[in-house]
């Protein structure tokens, strides 16, 4: 008999987002977990890895409308979830793995770099637990659930499978298909700087204070497009990894990358990695 996975599932737009019911709902399909849920209250997006120093932050045992094994609402950031879900909650009985989204936008590009779903992904890797981030590009409506269930529990052991903290976890961000295609596969990618959200959007001037938007975000295309970039576009997930020995990505040689690319590509190919659970 295989051992279930105990995961804990946290987000940047609130407990009761349409991404966090979509997460929920394809990993109780792929049925190998135990799911808990720690998540803002209320919207968190762009808190990037914030937290509360300077103020109390409260956390509450919630009714969730799907069969999770428990739900708590939290009032502060991303961050705050995790930090009070590993510190406090499961201090005695940490998780396998942590999973952050199913973020409403994407996060590629440079935008993981404001994200609170990536901040939330790192903030576990940071405090010892493997963590993946997933992002649906443009708008979650464009999520397919097809074959999510299998996606995501591929994802999560291979994840799993890596020598923590070698490789330690990944910014996943699911292409938006307009007219309804399939995703052609996932690719494991280097992240790119096209995706920028935060440009100011002036909304009054009285003559004495302006007042700005930030919250509009645009794909700003280099002559060199990245990898991420060209990979999404092409309607395939892309998979990046976040840490490689808690140092920058960018550091890391460009033959140990393919490396790591063809043993991503063996092990989502193969027919099952169910032999992590024994």
């Amino acid at each position: 008999m295989h051992r279930r996975l105990k995961i804990l599932l946290t987000n940047d737009d609130g407990i009761s987002a349409k991404g966090m019911s979509l997460l929920v709902a394809n990993l109780l399909k792929a049925d190998f977990a135990d799911l808990y849920i720690v998540a803002p209250a209320t919207e968190q997006s762009g808190k990037s890895m914030s937290f509360s120093y300077t103020q109390p932050v409260s956390i509450e045992k919630v009714d969730y409308p799907q069969p999770v094994a428990g739900a708590w609402a939290v009032s502060g950031s991303p961050v705050d979830c995790v930090k009070l879900a590993l510190g406090d909650l499961f201090r005695n009985a940490l998780p396998d793995l942590v999973l952050s989204g199913i973020n409403h936008g994407s996060n590629a590009g440079r935008n993981i770099f404001y994200s609170g779903t990536a901040g939330a992904a790192m903030e576990a890797i940071l405090s010892g637990v493997p963590s993946i981030a997933f992002s649906q590009e443009q708008h979650i409506s464009f999520f397919q659930e097809v074959h999510a269930p299998e996606i995501l529990k591929k994802l999560s052991l291979y994840a799993l499978s890596m020598p923590f903290p070698i490789l330690s976890g990944f910014n996943v961000n699911f292409p938006a298909s307009e007219r309804n295609e399939e995703w052609k596969g996932m690719r494991l990618v280097t992240t790119g700087k096209e995706y920028a959200c935060g440009m100011p959007k002036l909304l009054v001037d009285d003559g004495k204070r302006k007042f700005f938007s930030l919250s509009d975000c645009q794909i700003v295309m280099d002559e060199d497009i990245s990898d991420e970039c060209r990979t999404l576009l092409e309607n395939y997930i892309t998979v990046v990894p976040l840490l490689v020995r808690n140092s920058p990505l960018a550091l890391i040689s460009e033959t140990k990358f393919q490396q790591l690319q063809e043993a991503f590509d063996n092990f989502i190919s193969s027919a099952s990695g169910a032999t992590l659970l024994d």
